[in-house]
């Protein structure tokens, strides 16, 4: 049963929502080390996000069919970077898969760039299964208590959905700081 949670939560973390949970499928893959081997996860996990990106592929070549987001793919920067891309897509996928690179700017090219979608799932599947096999064999490793990884999947949540609150704190934070500082070196000249 667990690992069938494994793999819904493999799915939901490499589906349409990534771009808003970049580092939800690592710590998971964390915790899952202690219960399954680093190979089976590193199987189920490239197998499941493999399905989501194939979803991902056919959400963001579905979605280039709107002419506003049309009009957007004839811009000389996208241009550039669909270029760029059909330099080496397989290759450029299985790196940035494989690399802590966000993977969200080949998930768009690849669509745009036209490149088939059996391919671009071989460079997924490629990139993927060492970067999990890789992060579970540490994971089973390196024993981390529960709450250690509860509390950081909660900063990181946090971190995530309020960072703008959080910049704004720090800004006041900083106003009161300068105008504190500016009142006590005032005091001081005489």
């Amino acid at each position: 049963m667990k690992i069938v949670t494994f793999v819904a939560l493999a799915l939901l973390v490499h589906g349409p929502l990534s771009p808003f949970l970049p580092t939800a499928f690592e710590a998971t893959l964390l915790y899952y080390a202690r219960l399954y081997p680093a190979w089976l996860l590193a199987l189920v996990g490239t197998l499941s996000a493999s399905v989501a990106e194939s979803v991902n592929y056919r959400l963001v070549d579905w979605a280039t069919g709107f002419p506003n987001l049309a009009r957007l793919a004839h811009r000389p920067g996208v241009r550039w970077s669909v270029a760029a891309f059909q330099r080496a897509p397989f290759w450029t996928t299985a790196i940035v898969i494989f690399s802590p690179i966000p993977d969200s700017a080949v998930r768009v090219l690849a669509p745009l760039a036209r490149y088939p979608l059996p391919k671009f799932l071989g460079a997924v599947a490629l990139g993927r299964f060492p970067r999990l096999l890789l992060i579970a064999g540490v994971g089973g490793l390196v024993p981390v208590p529960t709450w250690g990884w509860l509390g950081g999947g909660v900063a990181l949540v946090g971190l995530a959905a309020g960072r703008h609150h959080v910049a704004s704190a720090f800004r006041w934070l900083r106003a009161r700081y300068r105008d504190l500082y500016a009142v006590s070196v005032a005091g001081f000249r005489l």
